[in-house]
């Protein structure tokens, strides 16, 4: 969970927090104590206000991590794997290992999620009847609604809310094509980013800017979601079929791990101007040894710290295999915030090395040809 704060693991999934999320955590709490519980339950101390506001900021994440985690039980039913789930400032976000293999699973697991909102609202709502006059029963009551609030907003159909997706889903079986499908589901996503941002412009012009400016920045949210949604199907249609095999160097220039960092610098990195190289003792892959490594150490130590000191050992390397797709390579890239991978068969042999500069020129390439047809 790259730029998270781990909490810990549910159900076997990664549970964190993004920087943002304890600002929205601030944000509501305060909102909730100084204007939401005085006007609809008023007769309360300023510090039970704060700590009501407190209680049902943290609660409200936990039902979005409920959210979320009922998309990862459904995936997980698919043989798709959850990475992690993400707590940050507008909610929160599975990230899930793949997209859903066919329309029936991906309807499945975007439905799934408003429907755990929509039954925890119910159950707050039966059990704020019995707790009705209290602080307490004020907290499940908003509960209640905000989960219920929550269901119908992502139900709306626009990528990449459920509701578009499952729209996504929809139009994928009739028309066959996953990428016309989410490209129509993420149109309506930037009309429906349009909307909001349109009508927190509004509310701003009105004198509410506090709700103005959430509704803007949800807006511009969805607009990037929907973007990037349809950007990372593109992607995959035009690397699913490509093998890295098919694309990865296969003239290695390995080093050696005794080599100092200064004499690999003049050696390897200064002529052959790679950004990283395996590091291989005999005939046995030992690690990987990358600029970024070097640049970790000081200059002064260079002359004397070796290759085999400063080189990611095997233990943390991320390798593929020649017949893993050029997508699932692209997107383990990306996840891990990495620049190559080392490609190794099934005795574990090193056969090649596949970079960032290898995929985007496939790309390119396709691009051009599919511009010309």
């Amino acid at each position: 969970m790259r730029g998270a704060i781990g909490l810990g693991r549910i159900l076997g999934i990664p549970i964190g927090v993004n920087y943002t999320w304890f600002v929205a955590l601030w944000l509501l709490t305060w909102s909730l104590a100084r204007a939401y519980y005085p006007d609809r339950f008023p007769g309360y101390d300023g510090q039970i206000y704060l700590l009501m506001g407190l209680a049902s900021a943290i609660l409200l994440f936990a039902s979005v991590l409920v959210h979320e985690l009922g998309h990862a039980v459904a995936a997980r039913r698919y043989g798709i794997r959850t990475r992690s789930i993400v707590l940050f400032l507008f909610g929160g976000v599975a990230q899930i290992g793949k997209e859903p293999p066919t329309p029936t699973s991906e309807l499945v697991v975007a439905a799934v999620g408003p429907a755990t909102s929509l039954l925890l609202g119910g159950f707050c709502w039966v059990l704020s009847r019995l707790t009705t006059g209290s602080a307490l029963g004020a907290i499940i009551t908003f509960l209640a609604s905000v989960n219920v609030t929550l269901a119908v907003f992502n139900l709306i159909p626009g990528f990449p809310l459920d509701g578009g997706r499952m729209l996504r889903a929809l139009l994928w079986r009739a028309m066959g094509s996953l990428e016309r499908a989410t490209r129509i589901a993420a149109r309506g996503g930037q009309i429906v980013a349009l909307l909001l941002i349109a009508m927190g412009v509004l509310f701003v012009v009105r004198g509410n800017v506090i709700n103005g400016v959430w509704f803007v920045l949800i807006g511009w949210f969805l607009d990037m979601g929907a973007q990037s949604g349809y950007q990372q199907v593109l992607l995959r249609e035009t690397l699913g079929d490509v093998r890295v095999g098919d694309i990865m160097s296969r003239t290695i220039h390995s080093v050696d791990p005794n080599l100092t960092l200064e004499q690999l610098i003049a050696d390897y990195f200064l002529p052959y101007k790679h950004g990283g190289f395996p590091v291989m003792w005999g005939d046995r892959l030992t690690g990987i040894i990358t600029l970024h490594d070097v640049k970790e150490v000081p200059k002064e130590k260079r002359a004397t710290m070796t290759v085999r000191d400063a080189m990611t050992p095997t233990s943390r390397l991320r390798t593929v295999k020649p017949t893993t797709s050029a997508y699932d390579a692209f997107v383990r890239m990306a996840q891990d915030g990495i620049g190559r991978l080392l490609v190794v068969d099934d005795s574990g042999d090193l056969v090649g090395i596949l970079t960032r500069s290898d995929l985007l020129h496939v790309l390119r390439i396709r691009t051009e040809l599919e511009e010309l047809a």
